[in-house]
């Protein structure tokens, strides 16, 4: 069995596609091939060890009752699906969020906002587990003790980067789903990642690029859900970072300029499936009012502060700006500016730069 799985892993680096893959696995060993939707009775075998370790893991395979029916529109749908943690998200309203590894400051910022307010309304928030923006997206919905899938371009006993282990094992013990289509004992490799995001596009109601540059990976898993009827939004930025050219050009080609989280969520839920619609429009609408107006001025820090901080705080954005520049703008001195940003910066409100520049802290709306 171990030559199987060898097998099935060598299959993966061919770019066909999961059935051709599944027969050239069989084929490379000389077994006889079932048909596909018997697949399962073999890569439970193979699989038996890792599913013994928890009853939070589980595999699906394609044409069971239980496999995510919005996989069912892809081109080329997973043959199995390995998964630990919450199965039944799999089936919720979900919006899948994605950009750059190299995200800047403002861009991880955004991405946490963001995820917060999506699983705030009860969407589940749809990722890579990824560095940059999609471990922001992550950690945003669980500090909001909201539901995240994080879609894997390696086994589900596996982790890239290595330093997301532990982010890893918080979504799956705190109701979260880790899940893969390449099975245990498979180790990242290139070419799993661009496969895997058709995964997170299928998965997805609405998916939102908070980051990416011209090249990113990002823009084709956009595509991908742009391709599947799903509303695709993309967040502006400085039009002198490279890392936001690539939302630029999905805005230009017709994508969601998106603001707050509730303009995709509104288009989101115009195309929702029947079976994944467990909430009330009305009652949605209502707490946006509440939520983005939270979302928009800022959390509860704020409110102890005395005039001349929240001042200083309230001209500064996630742009990073000069102290004179900011002094200039408030009618301060440059001495009393640096003092205020310094004892914001005590509080966790704000970020000192080089070359005497500042900034929001990451979270501060």
């Amino acid at each position: 069995m171990h030559d199987l799985l060898q097998g099935m892993n060598l299959a993966y680096n061919t770019g066909l596609k999961a059935r051709e893959r599944y027969e050239l696995a069989q084929k490379s060993h000389n077994r006889s091939l079932p048909a596909p939707c018997d697949a399962v009775r073999l890569w439970h075998l193979v699989a038996h060890d890792w599913l013994l370790q928890s009853n939070k893991r589980f595999w699906v395979a394609l044409g069971h009752a239980n496999y995510p029916a919005a996989l069912l529109a892809l081109k080329d749908p997973p043959l199995i699906l390995f998964g630990e943690g919450n199965a039944t998200l799999l089936n919720t309203p979900g919006i899948a969020m994605v950009g750059s590894r190299n995200a800047s400051r403002t861009g991880l910022g955004t991405a946490h906002g963001f995820a917060r307010e999506f699983t705030r309304r009860g969407w589940t928030v749809i990722s890579g587990l990824a560095e940059g923006i999609d471990g922001a997206a992550h950690t945003g919905a669980l500090e909001a003790r909201g539901n995240t899938i994080a879609v894997l371009g390696c086994g589900p006993d596996e982790i890239y980067p290595k330093h997301h282990a532990g982010l890893k094992a918080r979504i799956i013990q705190e109701g979260g789903l880790v899940l893969s289509e390449y099975p245990p004992g498979t180790a990242p490799q290139p070419g799993f990642f661009p496969r895997r995001n058709r995964i997170i596009a299928g998965l997805s109601d609405g998916l939102l690029v908070v980051e990416a540059a011209l090249r990113s990976g990002s823009l084709i898993t956009a595509r991908v859900a742009s391709e599947l009827g799903r509303p695709v939004g993309a967040i502006p930025g400085s039009i002198h970072s490279s890392q936001s050219k690539g939302c630029h050009a999905m805005i230009k080609k017709g994508a969601l300029l998106v603001e707050t989280a509730q303009e995709l969520l509104d288009e989101a839920a115009a195309t929702l499936p029947e079976y994944k619609t467990p909430f009330n429009p009305s009652l949605l609408q209502e707490e946006h009012t509440h939520c983005d107006d939270e979302f928009e001025r800022a959390p509860t820090p704020h409110a102890g502060l005395d005039t001349s901080l929240k001042a200083v705080l309230d001209s500064l954005g996630h742009e990073p700006v000069h102290v004179d520049a900011l002094a200039g703008q408030l009618g301060f001195s440059t001495e009393d500016t640096v003092a205020a940003l310094v004892e914001l910066e005590l509080l966790g409100l704000t970020l000192g730069e080089a070359g005497n520049r500042w900034v929001r802290s990451n979270g501060v709306f």
